[in-house]
């Protein structure tokens, strides 16, 4: 089939669990498939990159953003020192919330809708694949007789009802918007021809939100596994690890109720215990933290086995939506994991079988310690998650039942 794939997402660097995914699932497509991948805001040389590992794939891309200008940094840095002068401090939360960033209707790049108008309409396309919410909206820029796909990778409505929860201060405001984005998504949506999730949970929450069921399918990502001789067997090593960025909002709400909640019971308990955070995080948010002790930001780490080696993986995620590719690299890493019960959500994880579930901080504290005080239990869960992993999310498997939606369409 002769399929277009737009995405917010661009699939390199392979550097964060999203990528990886979009990665996989297209690298094994595209031996089956004619497709063109549609992406904005693209750096030249990543462009390029990935047309050396795609080369039977047509890339289109927008140019990427250029930064904010000298005036305009200039500007923002006055209001802020306007509001310092009032005695009003900036909440460092908040504005990154997409309560407070976020307007569906507003979410576009101009030159993706005609470039992405451009192509569909001057090629005989099979399908369109639309992925994330953010473009959800192109639907109404398609040609009517195409046959359209999305594949919903995260709930917007329902991350902000949870974003919604964790805020000291709620407003009637946030509740408004919460409520007109769900029309909005719902409504979107119901465009489509086909509407996938990437699990069965938010499969179920768009049928009680009213998506029309027939519309409705679930559609794994999958995993690369590791081939890896790291944690055979599993020996731990005094180390805690959080991979995600801070810019992905639910992993800087999740990482900073970890450090305010738990961390300083757990390194008491444990003196010599270091916790490692993985990817970008602003010198901001490090500052907040910086008398916790033996917290360590790593930045961009290249070999990640030099972390993951004997390493017990947290997940202490409030705010969720979709997968969370995190706790599948644990698995492959052969990690033992301790997630807050909504941080697993929509996988196959078993509290004391695969992994360890927390239902708050007490509970989150108490099997974390579990974890670094028996290396039995420790093995015993990595034992048992492998079989997910192996079962359920390789690639080829993955691959299969995106496959069968497609060609569903002739």
């Amino acid at each position: 089939m002769k399929i277009a794939i737009v995405s917010i997402v661009f699939p390199y660097p392979i550097d964060n669990g999203g990528g990886a995914a979009t990665f996989n699932m297209i690298d094994s497509l595209r031996h089956k498939h004619d497709i063109t991948f549609i992406c904005p805001n693209v750096k030249a040389e990543n462009k390029q990159k990935l047309h050396e590992l795609w080369p039977n794939v047509e890339i289109l891309t927008t140019d990427k953003n250029q930064g904010e200008s000298r005036s305009l940094k200039l500007y923002k840095n006055v209001l802020k020192i306007n509001k310092f002068l009032k005695g009003k401090v900036d909440d460092y939360f908040y504005p990154k919330t997409h309560l407070y960033i976020n307007d569906l209707s507003k979410v576009y790049y101009p030159e993706l809708l005609k470039l992405v108008k451009d192509k569909v309409t001057s090629e005989n396309f099979d399908l369109v694949q639309v992925e994330f919410i953010e473009f959800a909206g192109l639907v109404h820029i398609l040609p009517k007789d195409l046959k359209k796909i999305f594949i919903h990778h995260e709930l917007r409505f329902k991350r902000l009802e949870m974003e919604y929860q964790t805020l000291n201060t709620k407003s009637l405001e946030d509740k408004w918007h919460i409520a007109a984005t769900k029309d909005l998504e719902i409504a979107l949506l119901n465009h489509y021809d086909k509407v996938v999730t990437v699990t069965d949970t938010d499969n179920k929450f768009l049928a009680e939100a009213g998506i029309k069921k027939e519309l409705l399918h679930t559609s794994t990502l999958p995993i690369n596994f590791k081939e890896t001789d790291i944690n055979q067997p599993f020996q731990f090593k005094n180390n805690l690890v959080f991979l995600g960025p801070e810019n992905h909002y639910p992993n800087l709400d999740g990482i900073n109720w970890f450090l305010e909640e738990c961390w300083d019971k757990i390194s008491q308990a444990h003196p010599n215990l270091t916790l490692q955070i993985v990817s970008k995080w602003t010198t901001e948010f490090q500052n907040l933290h910086k008398s916790r002790k033996n917290v360590e930001f790593l930045g961009f780490v290249e070999d990640l086995s030099t972390v993951f080696d004997g390493s017990i993986m947290i997940v202490p995620l409030r705010i969720v939506s979709g997968m969370r590719m995190k706790i599948l690299e644990g698995i492959s890493w052969k990690m033992p994991i301790v997630s807050t019960i909504e941080g697993a959500e929509g996988l196959p994880m078993e509290d004391a079988e695969n992994c360890m579930l927390a239902s708050n901080s007490e509970e989150f504290i108490e099997k974390t310690i579990q974890l670094i005080e028996n290396n039995k239990l420790c093995s015993k869960l990595i034992d048992a998650s492998q079989k997910l992993i192996t079962d359920q999310y390789q690639i080829e498997k993955c691959a299969k039942t995106r496959d069968a939606l497609y060609n569903s369409f002739k």
